[in-house]
């Protein structure tokens, strides 16, 4: 989580007892959707778009979840950093 909020991404709540975190990316792009879609294209990194899981600012939020080991986020983390950086 701590690298998410590096990278820009709105986290205003840490989980409790969760294993995924709801960011705010409405600093990227203009709707959760697209830039889900765009992640997975482009860096090989799969997030779910807000809409999948309510309604609350969901064209604005993603769920990433971290239910795999550290190397493997970590790895995802670097493919975000640099499709943020194109």
């Amino acid at each position: 989580m701590p690298e998410l909020r590096r990278l820009g991404f709105g986290v205003p709540v840490v989980p409790q007892g969760a294993f995924y975190v709801y960011a705010d990316v409405g600093g990227f792009a203009a709707d959760a959707e697209s830039f889900a879609a765009d992640l997975l294209e482009r860096a090989g990194v799969a997030v779910t778009p807000g809409s999948d899981f309510g309604r609350y600012r969901a064209e604005r939020h993603v769920r990433f979840a971290y239910t795999t080991e550290v190397a493997r986020l970590q790895e995802a983390v670097a493919r975000i950093a640099a499709h943020l950086a194109r």
